[in-house]
């Protein structure tokens, strides 16, 4: 327990011991910040806990590999912008564990975006071939419980290549959650991509994506409603930004006149929202609200919808089948498809 407190305690000091960047800076790696699957999608786009994980949720908070069952295999496909596509892999990884280390769960994933192909000209413009572009992350990660707690961890290898140019870095996640021994709550903490930057493109001075996030889900006894809570980005208070060339306001002296945010504005920005309606066991509605993607996203939609995401999941004998309908910048609207195939039970 003694590994598992000081597990903790740097995940909630980390921010203490590192410098908040702006949020409006240069950033490398943002794909890491698009939703995992389908589920994590409708409800909100930022997930840190789960009262009934279904495996899904590893590479959003390593400690929820802890409900990763074994030959579980989850796959997502999300069409982004114009030809590229974003696609996710998430597989419960089959150890043999002793007896007395029957708590511990291990897992894999792998994320990649792929922007398409591209036409190479010279100077003067001239065809001479074709080239591509691509973000990629593959992940292993490890989760053991000890009574109500659950700790995990999760280490990927990151990189992105534009024809002969390339990045490359090694990232980690640290998790926790406590699980109400007798009631349908969970809280979370998860500290998502601390690392080193190994190679970047050229000379470039860039952040990683660097994300605290704190979550509760529940479900309140007698009510077919799952409720998720998701605070993102904790490491910086403000996160608001504003293109300074948009909406530009002058005082009598031709000044331009800073703007400003509430402090209730700031805080909503953090909070992203979403419920599960369980109409029945095998089916669920999905609906959730992201504050922050709901400011951005009034760039491209003008506000209406917005920040506001649902999804539907079915599931069958062996078969769990989620789709999902979120806004998200740079693009107005996008959906994602997640399917969820318990090889172990095939196998046998």
């Amino acid at each position: 327990m003694k590994a598992c407190f000081n597990l903790l305690l740097l995940v909630f000091l980390w921010p203490v011991l590192t410098v908040a960047q702006p949020m409006s800076g240069q950033r490398i790696f943002s794909f890491l910040d698009l939703p995992t699957h389908a589920r994590v999608a409708a409800l909100g786009g930022q997930v840190a806990t789960a009262t009934s994980p279904d495996g899904a949720y590893h590479l959003n908070n390593p400690a929820l590999a802890d409900s990763a069952k074994e030959n579980q295999l989850a796959i997502s496909l999300m069409p982004y912008l114009a030809a590229a596509k974003y696609y996710t892999l998430q597989y419960g990884l089959p150890i043999k564990s002793e007896k007395a280390d029957r708590h511990s769960r291990w897992a894999v994933g792998l994320q990649y975006l792929s922007y398409g192909q591209f036409t190479m000209t010279d100077p003067a413009g001239n065809t001479i071939g074709t080239f591509s572009a691509n973000d990629y992350a593959l992940s292993i990660t490890h989760a053991r419980t000890e009574g109500n707690f659950t700790l995990g961890a999760t280490i990927k290898a990151v990189g992105s290549s534009i024809e002969m140019y390339s990045a490359l870095g090694v990232l980690a996640d640290l998790g926790g959650v406590w699980r109400h021994p007798k009631k349908d709550l969970t809280f979370g903490l998860v500290a998502k991509n601390v690392g080193y930057l190994i190679k970047n493109y050229g000379s470039l001075d860039a952040d990683l994506p660097f994300d605290l996030q704190a979550g509760v889900t529940l479900k309140p006894e007698h009510a077919p409603i799952r409720l998720t809570l998701t605070a993102h980005h904790l490491q910086r208070f403000d996160i608001s930004y504003y293109d300074p060339n948009l909406n530009i306001r002058y005082d009598l002296s031709g000044n331009p006149i800073p703007q400003t945010t509430s402090v209730t504005e700031k805080i909503a920005r953090h909070l992203s929202v979403g419920a599960e309606l369980l109409i029945h066991r095998n089916v669920h509605l999905l609906v959730g609200y992201n504050h922050q993607k709901h400011q951005e996203g009034k760039l491209t939609t003008g506000g209406a919808g917005a920040g506001i995401s649902f999804g539907a999941s079915v599931q069958a004998k062996g078969f769990q089948l989620t789709y999902a309908r979120f806004t998200s910048v740079p693009t107005a609207g996008t959906s994602q498809l997640s399917l969820r195939i318990d090889l172990a039970r095939w196998l046998k």
